[in-house]
């Protein structure tokens, strides 16, 4: 390697890193107050770099909100391979293929409340800001390739016969097609996990009952009207 080529990994080095310290920075920003009320001052002073340096990673906060996303799903995506590719995991059927898969979302609530909140939060942003689809492309990406491995373990579940809410005596369950029932079973644990994680215990009626309590619970209803 020659100096002028090593020069260049150092700094790409040093690159990679300072963007991992706006986005981490960011995110915890995000997650705490919420995206509008952050400024780019606020987000270059907990990064520990000048303002205008900040601003030559990302132009706009939009750009960078949209970045942060994509970094915080990247992280998820990371727990679901862990357990995906473990060494057993082929070996299950596809109802305990999912078993563990929820379960990711039901012992969440402890360990990942700022994901949650920032995922609240980043929604609500893009709505208002009216962000255009395809600049979400790659953060989409990121979500499908979770999404498909919650989805392959319905569709196994399916053809090994450990998941057969096809022969429910309620035909709204019975009739709907393996992506309704992932998108269902998806959307309902994420807005959960996020009830909670917004909200956690503002009253004291939200006291009675743990958040992971219920996260579990919703998880084996699900399990128990598919299987």
């Amino acid at each position: 390697m020659t100096p002028t080529e090593k020069h260049k990994e150092e700094q790409d080095e040093l690159k990679t890193l300072r963007m991992n310290r706006i986005l981490d920075a960011s995110f915890e920003l995000f997650a705490d107050r919420g995206i509008d009320t952050i400024a780019m001052t606020d987000i270059a002073k907990k990064a520990e770099i000048g303002v205008a340096s900040l601003y030559r990673y990302f132009e706009t906060k939009e750009d960078l909100a949209i970045e942060v996303a994509i970094h915080a799903w990247k992280k998820e995506e990371k727990i679901f391979h862990q357990v995906y590719s473990s060494s057993d995991y082929d070996s299950k059927t596809g109802f305990e293929q999912l078993r563990v898969l929820l379960n990711i979302f039901t012992t969440a609530i402890d360990s990942q409340t700022k994901f949650f909140r920032f995922i609240y939060f980043f929604d609500g942003f893009v709505k208002k800001e009216n962000v255009d689809i395809e600049r979400l492309s790659k953060y989409e990406s990121i979500i499908t390739n979770v999404n498909l491995i919650v989805l392959n373990a319905l569709e196994k579940g399916v053809s090994d016969g450990s998941i057969n809410y096809q022969k429910s005596e309620n035909n709204h369950i019975s009739n709907a097609s393996i992506k309704e029932m992932h998108f269902t079973i998806m959307h309902a644990l994420f807005s959960m996990a996020q009830k909670m994680a917004l909200s956690g215990e503002m009253l004291y009626m939200d006291r009675e009952v743990s958040a992971s309590t219920q996260l579990e619970l919703m998880g084996n209803l699900i399990l128990a009207s598919i299987r």
